[in-house]
């Protein structure tokens, strides 16, 4: 009999340990208490991609006129955009659902708790397996005074799922979930403030990265208040919530979501191996300190994004085989936004680097010099990257496909590149990547 690996959640890490691990010859059992693919299948990336599509189809159309394209838009049928975002959850779902299947994972319905001896219980019957691989992921964390109910008090789940456009609505974070709903729904027409506690939008990132974002939200009729937090809640629709900053006020709002953050959902356990922020506590070859016992993905905390839960994924199964690969590497996680245009980062950022490097280097290029950007009449975004001990240390993106040209950054942090190695490289011209070669030009 092959060796046994339980898999609790179908996230991207879960479902991706469970389909390797099962091509390489284990006997593998996914449980999974919700639906089959986790927050980033259902209500998270692929739903709310597909919602920011029909967004930067709408802003297409509105500013076509500037380019001399004759066409109005009419209405936005918005059960027909909600139907198209179920759509691609719905094939989504089932993709990895065939995977699982085709795989050979045994998939169990049902709420998973992890006792001791490497035991785990779900719907009254106990499994033993010689691996067990914790990937159920994390949920949003909502301020104390608000009742979600996800109609009009909501989270991310029930911003992707309203029936009608909203004549407003208040965003409480400004973090990517934040961004992102904001232009989305500034985009269908809704009035949206949105209240950030810190200083900048998209706290974490570049701070370059937060300003730009900034200045296309208001662009968009956005208004952004930041260095503010919300207090209170009160009344019902319209509800009525204090804002309180360098200016405090109370405005009314039809909808608030709340986005101020993340946190994990482990599983029940009988093992002493959660940190004192609720996380499971993991090496960078995502071992607990458990034997056998493993985590991945958002519930561990190490770089809460579903590509981040891939990678842990491919090195829990290589750590179980006994090939051991690198371990984790957490500053080398691409990260973005999909507004539009789109906002991209990897690396340090220039004010985490000058914490960490004496001698920090960075330059920047702007789209609307760029031979592109000039073509498509785009003046929003640059390329920047940041340096240190000759190294490419960060790079940091807004213009459009961001998302994936961020994978330049990404492999020259991997092999080390300095800025002249990638000002040498040759890069297709007119295209959006030229900026990070006239950036690093410039270093």
């Amino acid at each position: 009999m092959s060796e046994r690996i339980i898999v609790i959640g179908s996230g991207p890490g879960g479902y991706k340990s469970a389909a390797s691990g099962a091509k390489n010859g284990y006997d593998v059992t996914l449980i999974e208490k919700s639906d089959i693919g986790g927050v980033c299948t259902n209500t998270g990336c692929i739903p709310s991609k597909a919602l920011l599509s029909a967004a930067e189809l709408v802003d297409s159309i509105k500013g076509a006129g500037r380019k001399g394209v004759d066409v109005t838009l009419n209405s936005i049928d918005f059960s027909k955009v909600m139907k198209n975002k179920e759509r691609a959850v719905k094939i989504s779902r089932k993709g990895v659902e065939k995977e699982l299947s085709e795989s050979g994972v045994n998939i169990i319905q049902g709420e998973a708790k992890v006792n001791k001896n490497k035991e785990v219980e779900v719907n009254g019957e106990t499994l033993v397996a010689e691996n067990i691989i914790i990937a159920t992921g994390s949920e949003p964390i909502v301020l104390p005074f608000l009742d979600v109910d996800e109609e009009n008090i909501l989270t991310n789940k029930g911003a992707l799922t309203l029936d009608n456009i909203p004549d407003s609505m208040l965003v409480i974070g400004g973090g990517y979930i934040g961004v992102e709903m904001a232009f989305f729904y500034s985009s269908m027409g809704t009035s949206v403030t949105v209240v950030e506690l810190l200083d900048s939008l998209l706290p974490g990132m570049d701070g370059s990265l937060g300003e730009e974002a900034e200045s296309m939200l208001k662009r968009k009729g956005v208004k952004v208040i930041t260095g503010a937090k919300v207090s209170s809640v009160k009344g019902k629709k319209p509800f009525k919530a204090l804002i309180e900053g360098k200016n405090s006020e109370e405005l009314e709002f039809e909808k608030i979501l709340c986005s101020v953050g993340r946190k994990p959902s482990p599983p029940e356990m009988d093992l002493d191996i959660i940190s004192d922020k609720g996380f499971v506590i993991t090496d960078d070859f995502m071992r607990t300190p458990v034997d056998g016992i493993y985590a991945i993905g958002d519930v561990t905390g190490k770089g809460m994004l579903a590509h981040t839960a891939y990678k842990q994924a491919d090195i829990v199964i290589d750590t179980i085989r006994g090939k051991y690969t690198k371990g984790f590497s957490h500053h080398l996680i691409p990260a973005g936004v999909f507004t539009h245009p789109e906002i991209a980062s990897v690396g340090l950022s220039e004010e985490d680097a000058k914490n960490a490097y004496n001698d920090v280097r960075t330059s920047s290029f702007p789209v609307s010099a760029l031979g592109r950007g000039n073509a498509t009449g785009e003046r929003t975004g640059f390329a920047k990257i940041v340096c240190a001990d000759d190294r490419v240390i960060g790079m940091h993106l807004v213009c459009p496909g961001a998302t994936d040209i961020i994978m330049e950054g990404t492999v020259a942090m991997q092999k080390g590149l300095k800025p002249e190695d990638m000002a040498d490289m040759i890069h297709p011209h007119p295209t959006y990547s030229e900026a990070i070669k006239e950036a690093a030009e410039r270093l």
